[in-house]
Order: C-alpha cells, then structure tokens, then sequence
C-alpha cells in the first residue's frame, strides 16, 4: 500500500471516510524514518518554507513577461524543480506581444479647475490623446450605461473584483466612448494595473488608465455633486515581440501510458507580485517538493510555471497546444494556483472546480473547500467575470478539461505594495497542506473517471478544406457535450501567426445544424513566419467551449 500524508482538519464527508482513515494511519506508519529530513507535514515547517520562497520571487522584483527579471525567476524555478528531484526540467519558449508603456499624462479638471491625479495606463491601452466630458458609469456593467450618453466621452468606471477589467473596457468600447478611466479600490491611493485589450490584436482602441481609489472617489463625488468634470488623456506605448518561457518539471506515476496531472501557477508579475502570483508559484514548488520525497503515486504529477500570464494567459494557451492539441498526451486534468492565498483581511477567497470528475468530493472530504468562501462550479466564473476566466486555465477548461483553480483577492492586487509582509502564511501553508490531501485523495481514482469531458462544457469540431485562391474554408459543428447539436450558437473564429499575433477574426451564427461557415483569406494565412493557430469558440453570451487547430506553412 502507498503511504499518504494525514488529511489535515477539518475533513468531512462521507464518500471517503475509509479512505480518510486508511490515508491518516498509513502518514503516521510513514514518517517514523524520517530523522533530520524536512517535515512536510509539519505546518511551521511548510510556513517557514513558504515565506522563504516569497522574499526569494519578490527580490527579483517585477517580473514582467519579456523582462531579464522575469527570466533569472525562471532559472530559480527550474533550480528548484530540480533540487526536488523532478526529471525532465526544462523551459519551453512560445512568442507573444509585449506592451512597453513610455507615458501616462493625465489633467483633470473639476468646474474648470485642474488637477493631475498620478495615473498610469493599462496594458494594451491605446494609445494617443483623448478629452472631453467625464460621464460616471458605476461598475461598468452593461445596466450601468443605461440612459447615459457616452458617446466620445470619457467613462469613469470603478474596480469590482467580480466583473473583469477587460469586460469594463470592452463595454467602454460598444457605447463609443473615448476613453476609460478606472477608479482603482487599493488602500492608500494606490494605483491597480493590468491588462484591458486582447493582446493578441495589439493596443485597443481607446485609452484606459488607472487612478488611486481617493482621487477617483474624489472625482465620483464631484459628478455626484453636480460638478463638470473634464479629463485629457496621453498614452505613449509601443508593442514588441517578446519570448516567453514555461518550465517544467515531471514527478512519474506508477501507470503504463503516463497520465497525468498538470499543477501550475503562472509566475510572471506587474511588480514583485507576492499574492498575484508568488504564492500559487510557493504552492507548487511546496507541493512539488512534498510529494517527490513522499511515496509513489499512480498518476504522473507534471508542475510548470507559466509565463505571460498577466498580458493573455499565453502560457496556458502554448500548453494546451502544444502538449494537448498537437502532442496529445494523456493529461487527465489541471491544478491551478492562481493566488491560493493573499492577505489575513476579509475578502474573497475562491476555489472553482469542474463537473462530471470526482473532484468536489475530493476537496469536500479532505477539508480544502471549507478554506474558501466561494467554493463554485467553473462554468459560473465566465458568468461573473464577463466572459473570461482570467487565469492561465481558460483555455483548458473551454476545451473539456477537468480540473480546479484558486482565485483570491488581495487589497494590494497588482500594486507597487504586494509584498511578501502582506501575505497570510499561516493560511497559505495551512491550504497547500489540505490540496495535497486532496492530490492524494484524487490519485486513489480511477483515471477513466477524470478522463472525461466537462458536461457543462461545450464540444466544437472545425473541419478545414482549401478554397479559391488560396483561402481557407473552415466548418465549425458546436454542439453539447452530449453531442446534440447547437443551433444558433455565436461561434468566433481567429488566425494567430508567431505563436499569439491575431491576423485575421470573424464571427458568425451555426445555422439549424449546428454549423458555422468561414472563410481564411490568403493573404492572412501568408503572413508570420512561424507558428499558425486557427482558434475558435462557441457559446450564448460567452465562450462555453474553446479549440485550436494548428494550420501548416
């Protein structure tokens, strides 16, 4: 019999209460040799680590995708994976867009009397000038713009950490506004950063900069009042070709085939990023290390670090093609660490699982969702986030793939002041303890119970023939995960070339088959010199099923 670790308390449930029992006596039978050895059961021990792993990631500083900074954090990754005594560490390079900021200017001015808030503009922002009335649209969800003229104005939009900033500025962009300026909601007039635009299509349309949360309440309250607020707007920025880079460590499994499990925490930040997202990048590392001095296991544990994240969720993207769509290789499903912890205020704390895979009994019996205040399904976090899962995970999930995923907030997201001395250890320790209880409780499954499709998710088949011209004729068949067809379904479709440059995107509805017609023309597929990725997606009001085709030279 395998040795396990204890389930920590609180466990509960009933499906595996014999095997709560069995795991509890086997981990106290298998630390008796352990001498001098790391304890990684022990909670101080793996705090102690834990803290460790934050001051090393915050003292290379922002690790921004395409940065040195964020390379040499790479480097320390790798070491470490392979200190723990994983095989095959190595780092797998993809291309994506990078966004260099040169300058924000703001002025303001409130009855005619001007000010200039520090400011700074999104990733991805437009760029070049905008001015001209600032209209206050709340939270900037589509209600929000009801019977208010926006129309070449400026949009004053506020943080809500349930509705996605991307999905704030691209209701910005349908009411025609001009520009976007976003009320950040971090203590002490701290400015939240980020990105708005798709990257893959280059800078958006419009600006969008950010301010701290006094000067923008200073601002709501002067509309509120009454008062004219006019805003000028300057964003400087040009967009590059950058390298990024996803490492990869592999822990072997017991099983003919390999299959695996995919544990992963992108680990580039804005800033030093200790919530966002050097804690998801400790929770790996720890459990990484735990469980290659622990016993064996019967799946493959594969652990990456993600790059480029914070720009498009690139590295999670280049996995899933690279290893799903054109290796296909076993993986059975994903563990994603995306701020698995943050700060000991009150706040969201999340953990999202998928359907149809004993998963929620998992983390319900070895107490892992008694830890988060919003235990959901997945398919509710497009829903509330207005159409994206922002973490590396979207593309998986979209694709059928079973898994589960953090999200938590922090009152220092994406700020200057995410620091290692911000983070609540105790509970981020506390909580990698309880995943690997639930890793050890979804090891004992068997692999044809996580090798199926997400039921809540979508099924899309694109089918492609050469057409005149040289164009390329695309046939999309959406359907339900039960096969049924879906007609009147919105499908989106797009062409990347270098690996994330869009060239190309259409949109259109599958007719009473279920299908959908498009046409590649020529001169897109022409253009890159290297990798080509036709995406598409399906669904109602957002994606509910995502896939990739690469397309040859």
């Amino acid at each position: 019999m395998r040795s396990k670790r204890p389930i920590p308390a609180p466990a509960r449930g009933k499906q595996y209460a014999a095997t709560a029992l069995v795991l509890l006596v086997a981990g106290a039978l298998g630390c008796s040799d352990r001498g001098n050895a790391p304890d990684f059961a022990d909670p101080a021990q793996v705090e102690a680590r834990v803290r460790g792993t934050l001051d090393d990631l915050a003292a290379f500083g922002a690790k921004r995708a395409g940065s040195p900074e964020v390379a040499r954090a790479a480097d320390y990754i790798a070491d470490r994976f392979r200190s723990a005594g994983l095989s095959d560490v190595h780092l797998e390079e993809f291309t994506f867009p990078a966004y260099d900021l040169a300058s924000t200017a703001l002025t303001v001015r409130v009855d005619g009397a001007a000010r200039s808030p520090l400011a700074e503009a999104f990733a991805f922002s437009g760029v070049g000038r905008a001015a001209g009335t600032v209209v206050d649209v709340g939270h900037g969800f589509p209600d929000d713009y009801v019977g208010k003229d926006v129309a070449g104005k400026i949009v004053l939009v506020v943080r809500d950490p349930l509705y996605h900033r991307s999905a704030q500025y691209i209701q910005a962009i349908t009411h025609g506004a001009a520009a976007m300026l976003y009320v950040s909601q971090a203590p002490d007039n701290l400015i939240q950063i980020g990105t708005v635009a798709d990257p893959e299509d280059g800078a958006g349309p419009i600006p969008a900069i950010s301010v701290g949360k006094d000067d923008g309440e200073a601002l709501v309250a002067a509309l509120a009042g009454g008062s004219r607020v006019e805003a000028d707007i300057a964003v400087a920025a040009a967009v590059r070709s950058a390298t990024g880079r996803n490492v990869v460590g592999r822990l072997a499994g017991s099983l003919p085939g390999a299959p695996y499990l995919l544990i992963g925490a992108h680990y580039d930040t804005w800033y030093a990023g200790s919530a966002d997202n050097g804690t998801g990048v400790a929770a790996v590392l720890e459990i990484a290390e735990a469980f290659a001095r622990g016993a064996g296991r019967q799946l493959d544990l594969v652990f990456v670090a993600y790059d480029a994240e914070e720009l498009g969720l690139f590295g999670g993207y280049d996995w899933l093609r690279r290893h799903v769509i054109v290796g296909g290789e076993p993986m059975l499903g994903w563990v994603n660490f995306e701020i698995p912890g943050a700060s000991p205020l009150p706040g969201l704390r999340g953990l999202a699982y998928t359907s149809g895979a004993p998963l929620d009994p998992a983390l319900r019996d070895s107490g892992t969702s008694a830890l988060y205040n919003a235990y959901v399904g997945m398919e509710t976090v497009p829903a509330l986030f207005g159409g994206v899962i922002p973490t590396d995970i979207q593309g998986m999930y979209w694709y059928g793939l079973q898994g589960f995923s953090t999200a938590s907030d922090s009152p220092y997201y994406h700020t200057v002041e995410d620091t290692p001395d911000k983070i609540d250890t105790a509970f981020l320790a506390d909580a990698i303890l309880h995943f690997e209880a639930a890793l050890d409780l979804v090891d004992l499954v068997p692999p044809a119970a996580l090798d199926v499709h997400d039921p809540a998710v979508w099924k899309i088949v694109p089918t492609t023939r050469g057409g005149a011209s040289g164009d390329l004729d695309v046939t999309v068949l959406v359907t339900d995960a039960s096969g049924t067809p879906q007609p009147a379904a919105s499908v989106k479709l797009w062409l990347d070339v270098d690996d994330f440059t869009r060239v190309f995107r259409a949109q259109g509805v599958a007719d009473a088959s279920g299908q959908a017609r498009f046409a590649i023309p020529a001169t897109a597929l022409a253009q890159g010199s290297g990798d080509r990725w036709i995406h598409v997606t399906a669904g109602v009001t957002h994606p509910l099923a995502e896939t990739a085709l690469p397309v040859g030279p």
